[in-house]
C-alpha cells in the first residue's frame, strides 16, 4: 500500500471486523440468529395476490397460443409453426405478467401505516455506503453534502455515518476525492461523520468493495444503506428506512423504489417519465405478490449488517467465459441468499424522495445494459441453488428473461417478415411444396392480424395506462406535472417515442445476449452519467446492425415481399443513427423542447433535489 493509500485509510474509524463467509450454493443455509426470532407467519394474502397475478398471465398467453394454433391447424403443423406458437406464448406471458402486476398495484396497493419513530432503546447505527469507481468527484460530493446536511438538521434517534468507498484507479480523480473529503470533514460538526477509504486493489468490483467494508468496519454498524454514485435520498426517506428495519426484527433488507432525476435529453426524459409515472403501479403490484420474498436492486436500500455478513458472501463462479467469475448482478443473488437464510426481503414503494439518475444517451444506456445482461444471464447458473425460495428463483429468472425476450421478439419479427402478405406474396414464394425446408405459410386474413396485433399492443399499453391512472388518483390536480393537459400531452409523447425506440433497444438486447453467449466479457468501465455528443462515426459503428436490419425490411416492403404492418419497425431500425443522434443531444434550457416530458421532480423539486440539480 502506498503512502497515499495509507493516508486515505487513516480517514476511516477504528476497525470493527465482522466475518463474512462465502456461501455454498449446493447446500441450504439457515441463519441461527433469525431462527431465534421465531418463524414468520405465512402470508395468506400474498398467496392470493400471486394467484391473481400469475393465473391471468398464464390464461392470456394460452388464449393467444390457441388463436395462433387455429391459424395453422388446417394443414397440420410444421416445426417452424410450432416454434412460432411457442414464441407468441412466451412473449405474451411476460407482457401479461406486467399487466397483472399493474392491475394489482392499481386496485390493491398496500395501505400499511409507516413504522413508529424509533426510540433511544431501539435506535440503530446506520452507515451510508457510497461505492465509487472513477466517478465525477464534484457531482458525487454534491449529493453526499445534500444528504449529510439534511440528516444533520433532521430529528431522529438513529445515528448515521457516511462512508465513501473508492475503487477509483485514476490518481487525479482520487486526489480530488481526498481533497473534498478533507474539506467536508471540517463542516457541520460530527453529528453525521464522513469517512473515506480507497482500496489498493479493487478485486470483485462492488461486491468486493462492500465486503471489504463489512470485514473491516461492519461490526460497529447495525445496518447499512447502499447508495450508488448517482443515488440521492432525503433524510426523511433514510430515517423511514431505519425506522422500518428497527420495527421489523425479521427484516434483512428493505428496498425502496428510486425515481429518476437529472434527465436532460429526449432519450433520458423518456426513461424518466416512464419510470416515475408508470413505475408506481408496477412496484405496488410487485410488493403485493412478492411479500417477504422481495428483490434487491443494488442501491437505495437498507440492509441488516450481521444478516448480510452471515448469509450473503458471494463466491467466484468457476469456469470460463462471460458466465463465470465474479457475480456481476450481485443484488438479485444477495436477496435470494438472505431469504434462503430466513430473513425477510421487503419492498416499500410508499417511501418517497429516493432518487437515481439515468443515462442521457442511447449509447450509454446500451453499454450499461450489456453489463446488466451479462450479470442477469449469469443468474441462470444459480436458478437451482439449494434452499432458494420460489419467488427468489422467479426474480432471477425474470431478470434473465428481460433480455432473452428480446431474442424471441426478434425471431418473431424475422418470421413475420418471411411470411410476407400470404402464400403468394412472401419471401418463400419461389419454393415449391416439395421443398421440406420451407413452410407454405397459411392465409391469415387482415382481420385476424389486426385483432392479434391490437391485442398485443393493448397488453403493452395497459401498464402505462394504469400508471397514468394511479398518478391522477394520487394527485387529481396534477399541478406538479404542469396540469392535466400538459401531463396527458407528455404521456402521449412518451408512448409514441417509446414505440419508436423499442425496436432499436430490442436489436441491441439481442446483440448483448449473443455477446454473452459467445463469452465476451464487457469488463468494468465507469458509467458516463453526464452524457456525450457522439460523432457520426461512432453512431454508425454502434448502430450498424439496426440500420442493416431496417434497410432489409424496407427493401422487402418496397418489393412487396414483406407486410406493410412492419413499416413502423423498419423505419425505426433504418433510422437508428439519426434517432440516436437526435434523442441524445442535451436539451438547451431555452429550447422549445426543454419542458418536454417533465416530471414533478423537475417542475416542483423537493429541497434535496434543489440542492443538487437546480
Amino acid at each position: 500500500m502506498s503512502r497515499h493509500d495509507s493516508h486515505l485509510t487513516a480517514l476511516m474509524p477504528k476497525p470493527a471486523p465482522l466475518a463474512m463467509p462465502l456461501q455454498d450454493f449446493s447446500k441450504p443455509h439457515l441463519d441461527p440468529e433469525v431462527q431465534k426470532l421465531g418463524s414468520m407467519k405465512p402470508a395468506f394474502r400474498t398467496g392470493l395476490f400471486r394467484l391473481g397475478t400469475f393465473l391471468p398471465a398464464i390464461a392470456t398467453s394460452l388464449v393467444l397460443f390457441f388463436i395462433i394454433m387455429d391459424w395453422f391447424r388446417r394443414d397440420g403443423f410444421t416445426g417452424i409453426e410450432i416454434a412460432m406458437m411457442l414464441m407468441v406464448t412466451f412473449t405474451s406471458f411476460w407482457i401479461s405478467l406486467s399487466v397483472a402486476s399493474s392491475t394489482i398495484g392499481l386496485f390493491f396497493a398496500r395501505k400499511d401505516k409507516p413504522a413508529a419513530a424509533s426510540t433511544p432503546d431501539d435506535a440503530m447505527d446506520v452507515a451510508l455506503l457510497i461505492p465509487v469507481y472513477n466517478e465525477d468527484p464534484d457531482a458525487v460530493f454534491a449529493r453526499l453534502q445534500a444528504m449529510r446536511g439534511d440528516l444533520t438538521t433532521s430529528k431522529s434517534h438513529h445515528r448515521f455515518g457516511i462512508f465513501m468507498l473508492s475503487d477509483t484507479r485514476d490518481d487525479a480523480i482520487a486526489f480530488r476525492e481526498a481533497a473534498l473529503i478533507d474539506q467536508i470533514q471540517h463542516q457541520m460538526g460530527n453529528k453525521v461523520p464522513v469517512f473515506y477509504r480507497r482500496r489498493a486493489h479493487n478485486v470483485e468490483r462492488k461486491t468486493g468493495n462492500i465486503r471489504d467494508w463489512i470485514e473491516n468496519w461492519g461490526g460497529d454498524w447495525q445496518a447499512f444503506l447502499t447508495l450508488d454514485a448517482d443515488s440521492l435520498m432525503s433524510a426523511g426517506a433514510i430515517i423511514r428506512l431505519a425506522d422500518e428495519m428497527a420495527a421489523q426484527p425479521h427484516a434483512g433488507l428493505i428496498q425502496t423504489v428510486p425515481r429518476l432525476v437529472g434527465a436532460n435529453s429526449i432519450f433520458s426524459r423518456v426513461q424518466q417519465f416512464a419510470n416515475n409515472v408508470y413505475g408506481g403501479a408496477l412496484a405496488r403490484g410487485l410488493d403485493r405478490w412478492s411479500g417477504h420474498e422481495g428483490n434487491y436492486w443494488g442501491h437505495n436500500a437498507i440492509i441488516r449488517t450481521k444478516a448480510f455478513a452471515a448469509c450473503a458472501g458471494l463466491p467466484i463462479l468457476r469456469g470460463r467465459g462471460a458466465l463465470a467469475g465474479t457475480i456481476k448482478s450481485h443484488d438479485f443473488v444477495e436477496a435470494a441468499l438472505l431469504r434462503r437464510a430466513g430473513w425477510s426481503v421487503r419492498l416499500i414503494p410508499e417511501i418517497t424522495e429516493t432518487y437515481e439518475e439515468t443515462p442521457q444517451t442511447i449509447i450509454d444506456y446500451v453499454l450499461r445494459d450489456r453489463r446488466w445482461c451479462q450479470g442477469n444471464l449469469q443468474h441462470l447458473r444459480l436458478l437451482f441453488s439449494a434452499g432458494f425460495k420460489g419467488a427468489s428463483r422467479f426474480h432471477m429468472l425474470q431478470g434473465a428473461m428481460a433480455y432473452i425476450a428480446s431474442v424471441v421478439w426478434f425471431a418473431l419479427l424475422v418470421v413475420w417478415a418471411l411470411m410476407g402478405r400470404g402464400r403468394e406474396d412472401s419471401v418463400f414464394r419461389y419454393f415449391a411444396e416439395t421443398n421440406p425446408l420451407f413452410p407454405q405459410w397459411p392465409e391469415i386474413d387482415t382481420v385476424s392480424r389486426t385483432v392479434v396485433l391490437g391485442f398485443m399492443l393493448g397488453l403493452l399499453l395497459i401498464p402505462k395506462l394504469f400508471g397514468i391512472a394511479l398518478t391522477v388518483l394520487d394527485d387529481p390536480s396534477l399541478k406538479d406535472m404542469g396540469g392535466r393537459r400538459r401531463f396527458f400531452a407528455n404521456a402521449f409523447c412518451e408512448i409514441t417515442l417509446s414505440f419508436i425506440l423499442a425496436p432499436i433497444l430490442m436489436v441491441q438486447h439481442v446483440s448483448a445476449v449473443f455477446r454473452t453467449a459467445m463469452g465476451l466479457d464487457v469488463g468494468w468501465s465507469p458509467q458516463n452519467r453526464a452524457g456525450s455528443v457522439y460523432g457520426w462515426g461512432m453512431l454508425i459503428r454502434f448502430h450498424w446492425l439496426e440500420t442493416l436490419v431496417g434497410s432489409l425490411l424496407i427493401a422487402g416492403i418496397v418489393a412487396g415481399l414483406v407486410t406493410l404492418w412492419l413499416a413502423p419497425i423498419a423505419i425505426s431500425l433504418g433510422s437508428a443513427v439519426l434517432i440516436s443522434h437526435w434523442s441524445s443531444k442535451p436539451l438547451a434550457s431555452n429550447s422549445a423542447l426543454s419542458s418536454i416530458m417533465e416530471t414533478q421532480e423537475r417542475r416542483a423539486p423537493p429541497p434535496i433535489i434543489t440542492s443538487c440539480y437546480v
